[in-house]
């Protein structure tokens, strides 16, 4: 059975807390060789929220794992929003970057979208462990998708990415009927952690390719912020 306090954090929450907001800017050649940068949406980063898996929260099997009681599992929702763009300006993707600080921090599941094969797993995990991960994370998107069938239809792509340990995001993608708009977009990773750690740190950032008219012709560009990744704490709480 799922504890509680992982239920509240995969349901919907009333109200997002905004670390920072972050505009875009594009640079573009001009006619003269110069290149002009100009200001196009942007986004609004939220304060990720975390709340601790129990062992019972998995599998026996999986607690069979050697180093099992060695380490801790936090199961973290991060969530942006996509600020509004000039007229006939539009988001053809998003990327939203994670850097975790901690660098025994492992990502073992990723969803929505998830990257899960058995490279990308430790050999010490198990099966069992991995789908145990994979379950609880699935069971927020399941949840979100029971709450507004529309919602779902008129989803962008997302496909995760796990850059390396403790590097990770989400990409999401228009696509034909499912356009990017300015709405809360959300996701969740199972972060393993030594067991001592009670505080997950690290650093959020977002970009975006933006498809404008120039000179005519339509055309896309990367859009980035001026400002750097910002930082997140999470308190875990003291070590069981």
């Amino acid at each position: 059975m799922v504890n509680s306090t992982v239920v509240a954090l995969l349901a919907e929450p009333a109200e997002q807390y905004i670390v920072v907001r972050q505009y875009f800017y594009i640079d573009a050649p001009a006619r003269n060789g110069s290149v002009v940068r100009t200001q196009a949406g942007g986004v609004f980063l939220h304060e990720p929220t975390a709340a601790i898996l129990l062992p019972s929260d998995f599998p026996p099997l999986s607690r069979r794992r050697p180093e099992f009681a060695s380490l801790r599992h936090a199961l973290v929702r991060f969530s942006f929003m996509l600020d509004r763009l000039p007229a006939r300006h539009r988001y053809e993707s998003a990327t939203l970057a994670i850097t975790l600080d901690n660098p025994d921090a492992v990502v073992r599941v990723q969803r929505p979208a998830y990257v899960a094969t058995d490279t990308e797993l430790s050999d010490t995990v198990t099966t069992e462990f991995s789908a145990a991960l994979e379950g609880l994370a699935r069971l927020g998107a399941q949840r979100t998708r029971s709450k507004s069938a529309t919602y779902v239809s008129e989803s962008p792509l997302v496909t995760a990415e796990k850059r390396d340990r403790g590097s990770f995001g989400w990409r999401y993608q228009a696509q034909e009927g499912a356009p990017l708009v300015s709405r809360v977009e959300f996701a969740v990773a199972v972060i393993e952690l030594p067991r001592e750690v009670t505080k997950l740190s690290g650093r959020i950032s977002c970009e975006a390719v933006i498809g404008a008219p120039r000179y005519g012709v339509f055309k896309t560009s990367r859009a980035l912020p001026a400002e750097p990744a910002a930082p997140f704490g999470l308190w875990l709480g003291d070590a069981p």
